[in-house]
């Protein structure tokens, strides 16, 4: 049965590259804190359309890339990038052998995935010896304003958001441990990204399949004036208003 994460992101695949500057940003400057090593056989976990998995490649050109998305849509526009292996798969149950790739990558998506811990033993246990683990996600800052918008309007609804029950760096650090990683090193930072209004922002959000809630909830067009009202008095600027994204930035590897 299809989730509604993945039924989200599906319907955002076809035109997810085209309003994924912030993540393609972010992947870039991952794929720079990779170490130049001669590796062998790659994963990227949950690879979206493939964008990153083959920059990956082309830095990598003697390596082997694999990359796995839950999100058929995601899936599909995948298969016409120059990867290797393209398959449909949960980070928390990976399809493979036991230390079958010496790196694995994985680009703001740790946030979306129920069981974190789960999710690292996966990727430790398809992770060869000295193997590499490189990643990002999005910590529990991110869209901080807009949480308190719609909090202070809605405050029956407090945890609606089932994306913005973020991990903190502290929490992925203690993961990775339990996981049995080694030479764990995880920090943050908070970067702000300007927009026309509230409206425009939700859009976004929409457009990459980020809108998800944790059950069906209507924003009609009261409370929608209500959140922007409260968003413009708090949190604007003379050309608009700021969002902010905290990335985690998490490495780790096997010995």
């Amino acid at each position: 049965m299809t989730s509604k994460p993945q039924k989200a992101f599906s319907k955002a695949a076809c035109h997810y590259d085209r309003f994924s500057a912030l993540q393609k940003d972010i992947g870039l400057e991952l794929l720079e804190k990779i170490f130049c090593k001669e590796y062998q056989h790659i994963l990227d976990i949950g690879m979206g359309t493939g964008w990153l998995t083959e920059k990956c490649g082309q830095k990598f050109p003697r390596a082997k890339t694999t990359g796995l998305d839950y999100a058929p849509g995601m899936v599909e526009c995948a298969k016409k990038r120059n990867i290797d292996v393209v398959l449909e798969a949960d980070a928390q149950d990976l399809p493979f052998q036991e230390e079958a790739f010496d790196l694995i990558i994985s680009n703001c998506v740790y946030q979306w995935i129920e069981d974190i811990p789960k999710a690292f033993c996966e990727s430790a246990r398809v992770l060869k010896k000295d193997g590499d683990f490189f990643f990002s996600c999005f910590g529990p800052a991110t869209l901080k304003e807009l949480r308190d918008a719609f909090h202070q309007n809605t405050p029956q609804e407090q945890g609606l958001f089932h994306h913005w029950d973020l991990l903190a760096a502290e929490k992925i650090e203690e993961a990775l441990n339990y996981s049995g990683f080694q030479d764990v090193d995880v920090y943050s930072e908070i970067r702000r990204e300007k927009f026309p209004d509230v409206l425009s922002l939700i859009q976004w959000l929409k457009s990459i399949g980020a809108n998800q809630t944790k059950r069906n909830f209507f924003v009609g067009r009261q409370l929608l004036a209500s959140v922007n009202a409260y968003y413009q008095k708090h949190f604007s600027t003379p050309d608009g208003i700021m969002a902010s994204f905290e990335i985690v930035w998490g490495k780790a590897r096997l010995r």
